[in-house]
């Protein structure tokens, strides 16, 4: 039974939508719940947001907030600074390390302050904020994001058509600049007439609607590439059993989540050699590392190629994963987290 003591409000910066953030909290507040804390979830992207906030202070006794993405949670402190009355844990999820904070943030400087705890994703996010911050040193915490995938159901099955011959490689991202779709629209273009089995599958939500409409527009003359939308997190699985290898050619990753979910299941990767893909995977292990188009479209073609030694990395793949991002170990890091806050 969960002890009213251990209740926590966390707050995130999104919640509705598929994205990093919002798969994360809700993770995060199923495996926790399940261990005896009582969390009451609140998404900054309600237009109410800080009325629920209030609301919820008002009704209920926390012992600690959860926050997600220093520089939204700093812009709530802007609103309403008595939240720092409280212990705070925050996690740092991405573009605020890499983007806001590279910018010197005020914001971000605020939310990384009020935390008592910092969460990194990864240990080589430590100098992002040392160098600037270097009193922030022994608050950080390293807590690599768990991957969990729900069994395919009847309701969850989501139906795609390819060909049993078909090589697809699977793009699960949200369309914005970050993710730097062109470098994998002009590479795989690249090699396409060598490879006619080539097919390019992408999910995820339209972020940026002035880049999302430049892609798409792109890709409709292309009927080798699949753009699926957003689907629910449930239904991921499903199409992951569609694909044999996922790319992601982001700029710059907090954790490249959705190529990690892929991985799970045995398909080899293609990742970008940028901080937060670095130092994930070991090169031509369980896939490779790439810096320009020449070297995508030739790891692409190398999957096609060799399919032996495509499944054998992917072997090695859904092996990482199961070692290095364990659902229950990070669950053990959060509730160790929880438990020495909440006092």
């Amino acid at each position: 039974m969960a002890d009213e003591r251990n209740r926590v409000l966390m707050v995130s910066p999104f919640k509705h939508s598929q994205r990093g953030n919002s798969i994360t909290c809700l993770r995060l507040k199923t495996g926790l719940e399940k261990r005896g804390f009582v969390i009451d979830l609140v998404s900054l992207e309600d237009s109410n947001a800080l009325l629920q906030i209030h609301k919820m202070l008002a009704e209920n006794n926390y012992s600690l907030i959860h926050a997600f993405h220093a520089r939204h949670w700093g812009k709530m402190l802007e609103e309403m600074s008595s939240l720092q009355d409280l212990p705070i844990l925050l996690t740092a999820t991405g573009t605020d390390l890499h983007f806001d904070l590279q910018r010197n943030d005020p914001l971000v400087k605020k939310g990384l302050f009020s935390a008592q705890n910092i969460v990194l994703f990864h240990q080589d996010f430590k100098d992002l904020i040392c160098v600037p911050y270097p009193l922030l040193g022994p608050r950080l915490r390293v807590i690599p994001q768990g991957i969990y995938l729900q069994n395919v159901s009847r309701e969850t099955f989501l139906p795609l058509d390819f060909n049993q011959d078909d090589f697809v490689f699977y793009f699960p991202s949200g369309l914005r600049p970050v993710k730097n779709f062109e470098l994998i629209l002009n590479a795989l273009q690249m090699i396409k007439p060598e490879y006619p089995q080539l097919k390019l599958l992408i999910i995820g939500a339209i972020i940026d609607y002035q880049y999302g409409k430049r892609i798409l527009e792109q890709i409709k003359s292309l009927p080798w590439i699949t753009y699926a939308g957003e689907i629910p997190h449930t239904a991921v699985k499903s199409v992951i059993q569609n694909c044999h290898a996922v790319i992601n050619s982001s700029h710059f990753e907090g954790q490249p989540q959705g190529a990690l979910e892929a991985m799970s299941m045995g398909l080899p990767c293609i990742l970008t050699a940028v901080p937060g893909n670095l130092n994930i995977i070991e090169n031509r292990q369980e896939g490779f590392y790439v810096h320009n188009e020449q070297e995508l479209a030739e790891a692409a073609g190398f999957f096609m190629d060799s399919p032996q030694i495509t499944k054998n990395m992917g072997q090695a793949a859904r092996e990482l994963v199961e070692k290095n991002f364990s659902l229950g170990k990070e669950l053990d890091d959060y509730e160790n987290l929880y438990r020495q806050l909440i006092k």
